[in-house]
């Protein structure tokens, strides 16, 4: 049944903001939804000119409409005006609590964007005796949180971190008969370095941007958290790892633990090399935490993701909360419903207006109106399927961009019978690999900007052969020697999957190569960057390996692989996966990433079997 949702809120006729948000967000998630007006307002996207606050018997009167005909399944509230609308909703809702268990979500407006109080002190009194105590969560901004501590006399250090300030803050705020807090973090984006050095204050090593080495997860996206040995033994109930394992799939996110506190990290664009690489400049990376304290159980979560660089966030604290509520309505647990929320408000953000008006903008919450597999394309999200297929395996793609392999090669101990062999087999992968694309221009959605960027990859293919070429015969491995080649198993396996999903049709064979062109191009940068950051000269490395280096990190392979990119995108946004079509690509991409790893697992087999033989 379709669940219903009231929104008890003040009104903006500029539709960016209240119960025009607040609707908006119910519709697009699925439920009913119905309100109670507490403020009218006269404003537009560059301020409020004026607000007229109905009589509290008004309010009172539209409550007990609704709820004396209509089952309420949860409850948002949001710009209350004064004490007196205060008092009342507090009363409606303490009588309506005594026979209902339905959530209630409480976005305590009281600090307009410029810093001006919008409640009086008796209002925000009000809010803590009355309707604090009837809530499921409170959901403060930084602002609105130090305004509640300040009413409330609490002090708090000065001199910590921001992210250590969050955390204190949502946990004195719990202590005033809060249930659970949720500290937003929109006001204060937070710098990588930064947020490193706040995470190790509290035990966590959690590897951000390109620098990430060693991911340390107990849990990731690409593998049932059921079938985790190590997330498992983390985590206390199958109740919880499934609540984890819910949460890491609609956010894509990596999950980090340590003592009362759980991490989870959404990766974006300049999270990967290999995209940062070959996208438009980004804006300098910065990440927004949302902190969640759950009172009963004293445990915190951060929700990291990265800050969407837009103007337009008009509406954001509503449009969070409404989707907190629209969730929970549905069913989902308190962290579940606050992770679909968090999404939600990502591609709504992704996709915000900023041309609306002459002020800011407002989200765009027909984003999500239609479930998409992929977010809509946008110039705050450019590469939407990409992002989402690395960030959803990171785990995975970490194991291949940084496989012994590549590690190895770097410190100058790869044995040279292990390049060798995969050379060999990677030479009979990429004579596949130019049948692949003949198969894509042969299909009827094919456009004459694919055409051109198949000719590119197909260019830069028969470099790769060449390049296999000299290094084979460099070995004392003629050509002819080399066409002869038997295939491994593990090349076997890897061509015919990818010439089988040539056959599912254009999209599926796409990220079915990429993860091939994304990882070695990745591979090739980090060994560069590695090189660069050691001081190490062309030629201290066996010469293969630095001629390996230097065409994976080369501007004609990366100008490939941006082909690639760009053209896995293009066929996305015209293709517009379902949800359940996304779950497909993303199995085909894992599968690619783990034949990825097969082949230079054998390679390194091979070499350590030489090695001892010699």
């Amino acid at each position: 049944m379709l669940p219903r949702v009231l929104t008890i809120a003040g009104s903006d006729s500029g539709g960016g903001a209240g119960i025009q948000a607040d609707l908006k967000t119910f519709l697009a998630l699925d439920t009913y939804g119905m309100s109670v007006i507490t403020a009218l307002t006269a404003q537009n996207t560059q301020g409020v000119q004026s607000v007229h606050v109905p009589d509290p018997a008004f309010v009172q009167a539209q409550f007990d409409s609704v709820a004396s005909d209509i089952r309420i399944d949860g409850v948002k509230i949001g710009m209350l005006a004064d004490a007196s609308v205060v008092q009342q909703v507090a009363r409606c809702l303490d009588a309506w609590r005594r026979a209902h268990t339905a959530p209630i979500v409480l976005d305590p407006v009281m600090v307009s964007t410029s810093g001006s109080l919008l409640l009086s002190h008796d209002a925000v009194d009000g809010l803590i005796r009355g309707l604090f105590p009837l809530c499921t969560l409170l959901t403060p901004n930084l602002p609105e949180a130090e305004q509640i501590l300040k009413s409330a006399q609490i002090t708090l250090p000065s001199d910590t971190s921001a992210l250590a300030r969050m955390m204190a803050t949502a946990r004195h705020i719990a202590a005033l008969s809060v249930a659970n807090v949720l500290v937003k973090g929109g006001h204060v984006p937070i710098a990588s370095d930064d947020l490193k050095s706040a995470l190790h204050e509290v035990g966590l090593c959690v590897p951000l941007s390109t620098d990430a080495e060693d991911p340390h997860e107990f849990l990731d996206t690409s593998v049932s958290s059921a079938r985790d040995a190590q997330g498992t033994s983390a985590l206390s109930s199958r109740v919880e790892r499934s609540e984890i394992n819910d949460i890491t799939q609609v956010l894509g996110a990596s999950f980090f633990r340590t003592d009362r506190l759980d991490v989870f990290l959404v990766r974006g664009p300049t999270d990967v090399r290999v995209l940062l690489h070959n996208l438009p400049p980004q804006k300098p990376h910065t990440y927004t935490v949302d902190v969640l304290y759950e009172s009963e159980s004293q445990h915190t979560t951060l929700f990291v993701k990265p800050t969407v660089p837009t103007t337009a966030t008009h509406g954001t604290g509503c449009t969070l909360s409404s989707a907190i509520c629209a969730a929970h309505a549905h069913g989902h647990p308190l962290r579940v419903a606050v992770a679909r929320a968090i999404q939600f408000m990502q591609e709504a953000l992704q996709n915000s207006i900023e041309d609306l008006g002459k002020g800011a903008g407002p989200l765009n919450h027909g984003a999500h109106t239609m479930p998409r597999g992929v977010p809509r394309y946008s110039p705050r999200c450019v590469a939407p399927l990409s992002t989402r297929l690395i960030a959803r395996s990171w785990h995975l793609w970490h194991l291949y961009t940084r496989h012994p392999f590549a590690v190895r090669m770097n410190e100058g101990h790869l044995s040279k019978a292990a390049f060798v062999w995969f050379m060999r087999q990677d030479y009979l992968y990429l004579k596949h690999y130019a049948r692949v694309w003949a198969a894509a221009a042969a299909d009827p959605t094919c456009s004459p900007e694919d055409l051109r960027d198949y000719l590119t990859i197909s260019r830069a293919a028969i470099d790769e052969t060449e390049m296999h070429t000299a290094v084979c015969e460099r070995a004392g491995i003629p050509r002819k020697e080399l066409e002869t080649t038997e295939e491994s198993r593990a090349t076997m396996a890897y061509t015919r999957y990818v010439m089988d999903m040539s056959r599912e049709g254009i999209l599926p064979l796409l990220v079915s190569v990429a993860s091939c062109a994304f990882g070695y191009a990745e591979v090739g940068l980090w060994l560069k960057e590695q090189r660069q950051r050691s001081g190490a000269q062309k030629g201290t490395l066996d010469p293969s390996y630095d001629h390996w280096i230097e065409e994976y990190g080369g501007d004609a392979f990366q100008s490939a692989v941006k082909s690639t990119l760009e053209m896995l995108e293009r066929c996305a946004a015209r293709v517009v996966p379902s949800v359940e079509e996304m779950d497909h690509l993303q199995d085909i991409w894992n599968t690619a990433t783990r034949l990825e790893i097969g082949m230079w697992d054998e390679a390194i087999a091979h070499g350590e079997r030489v090695d001892r033989t010699a």
